[in-house]
């Protein structure tokens, strides 16, 4: 009998010890998106990765997708759909159905693929970022939703 009170006992400290090592293991892994914020870019391919790294995003984001980091799509529309997928990650409502229709307009594609190669794909993205939707950011954001509104996508 005591001998099994002992083994329970041993056999706790095993979980307990697993447990806190898949604990640790998976905080790491929650910090990860923090410190890749710390990483310097180069400014080109970052969005033709396969797990785009946040700070590739933001500065693409922030100085346009161009080249291979368009993805194959027109730059102004990359631009655009940025915006409006960070209008989804910082909850500002707009009507996203008449704009993909006020995009298919001007921009060709068919409708499912603004939703979810476009707009989607960029609220996917802009979420990975910390401290993505800042004040100056939902401003910027409200702005452009008010010019896409009117057509105006340039």
């Amino acid at each position: 009998m005591h001998i099994m009170q002992l083994n329970s006992g041993h056999t706790m400290t095993r979980t307990a010890i697993v447990f806190t090592l898949l604990s640790a293991i998976l905080l790491t892994g929650c910090t990860d998106s923090v410190k890749s914020m710390k990483t310097e870019y180069s400014g080109s391919g970052g969005m033709t990765r396969w797990n785009i790294d946040p700070v590739a995003y933001l500065y693409h984001y922030q100085n346009g997708f161009t080249g291979s980091d368009a993805l194959g799509y027109d730059e102004q529309l990359q631009t655009v759909w940025s915006r409006l997928g960070a209008a989804l990650t910082c909850n500002i409502d707009y009507d996203k159905q008449a704009m993909i229709r006020l995009l298919v307009q001007r921009f060709g594609e068919k409708p499912v693929t603004h939703e979810l190669n476009g707009i989607g794909f960029h609220s996917v993205q802009s979420r990975k970022v910390p401290g993505f939707c800042n004040d100056s950011r939902k401003k910027e954001i409200n702005k452009a939703i008010i010019r896409y509104r009117q057509s105006r996508f340039g």
